[in-house]
């Protein structure tokens, strides 16, 4: 599974899941990365058949996530929007 950089938004700071201390949230946060770290590595480029690499995923103070990876081509990114919706 590829590496997940996950983010959270605490209050006005920004902070990696290993600092925030609220088991509840840092719980559910590092599952929901993991979870889309596991569904992209399932999906490669339909050229190059390379995975997304550098995946961050950051949730923010109303629990909204944004993703960002670095993929090799713009197909790539075609494929994971297809499956992730």
């Amino acid at each position: 599974m590829p590496s997940v950089r996950i983010t959270v938004t605490v209050g006005k700071k920004t902070l990696p899941i290993e600092q925030v201390t609220d088991r509840r949230i840092a719980t559910a946060f590092r599952a929901a990365g993991e979870d889309v770290g596991r569904r992209l590595e399932a999906i490669l480029c339909p050229v190059h058949r390379k995975a997304a690499t550098n995946v961050r995923v950051h949730f923010d103070a109303r629990g909204a996530a944004d993703l960002q990876y670095d993929s090799c081509c713009e197909k790539l990114g075609e494929a994971v929007g297809q499956a992730l919706g």
